[in-house]
């Protein structure tokens, strides 16, 4: 038996998850240093702004401490920790789930590699202010929702009395 759990197709639409998601990252991150280095643009009044951000340290500007090259090696290793996970994941659920959260994993890491720092550019603060973030952020925040949705749902589908149609 095979230790990769995913079908070809279910691979490859893995695959296709994550350069997507990497790609609409890139692209927003490249018009944000394009246009709202000249400026802001607010796109909801008093609530929402696109507004250009250099972030070099981990979310929340947690990991400000360590040295660039490690904080890039911690993001690179909870990567491939994610990769295998995707790659071991049976289910549809937990597949988007990771796909979605690898992906925001890449477009970060690619600025990290690129530019030194990550581009940030939405700013949400209508009744409270949270930091600027990024498509991949999003990516990553959402792929790790759809995980929480669906984990629960794969262990009770794997658990002895689940699959010995015993009921509780």
């Amino acid at each position: 038996m095979s230790l990769l759990r995913m079908k070809p197709v279910a691979l490859a639409v893995a695959g296709a998850l994550i350069a997507v998601g990497v790609g609409a990252d890139q692209a927003t991150k490249v018009w944000a240093l394009n246009r709202l280095t000249r400026g802001s643009i607010d796109v909801i009044d008093g609530a929402l702004t696109m507004q250009y951000a250099e972030n070099r340290n981990f979310a929340f500007g947690l990991g400000e401490s360590l040295p660039v090259w490690l904080r890039l090696g911690v993001v690179v290793a909870l990567t491939l920790v994610l990769v295998g996970l995707l790659l071991h994941s049976a289910d549809l659920g937990s597949q988007l789930g990771f796909g979605m959260a690898i992906a925001g994993s890449i477009g970060n890491i690619i600025d990290r590699v690129r530019l030194g720092f990550v581009v940030d550019f939405i700013y949400w603060h209508g009744g409270f202010r949270w930091p600027n973030f990024n498509v991949a952020d999003m990516l990553v925040v959402c792929g790790v929702g759809v995980l929480f949705v669906f984990a629960p749902k794969q262990k009770a589908q794997s658990s002895p009395k689940a699959q010995d149609g015993a009921r509780p």
